[in-house]
């Protein structure tokens, strides 16, 4: 299930349902993200093995425990304010 919100983001990044199935399918990053809610990604290394699509990597959903949706679908970027989701050491 999809938020109206996640539903735009999703069109505007041009992540289709399919995409979107398999992130949450094979996500194996999981990150509390605060108000009930979960960030879920694809390891970049995971993207690469699985060799499904090469975007799968760079893309992340927030989870809203809460109401069982996806509240926003982002790109995960490789920047320092890209930071906040990536694997913590």
């Amino acid at each position: 299930m999809l938020s109206a919100h996640a539903r735009h983001r999703a069109q505007a990044r041009g992540v289709t349902p399919d995409f979107l199935q398999a992130l949450l399918r094979e996500a194996d990053i999981d990150w509390p993200a605060g108000s009930d809610c979960r960030l879920l990604r694809v390891s970049r290394r995971r993207a690469r093995a699985l060799n499904l699509d090469d975007r799968l990597g760079r893309y992340g959903v927030i989870w809203s425990e809460a109401t069982a949706c996806v509240v926003t679908v982002l790109p995960i970027h490789r920047t320092s304010s890209g930071s906040r989701y990536r694997k913590r050491s």
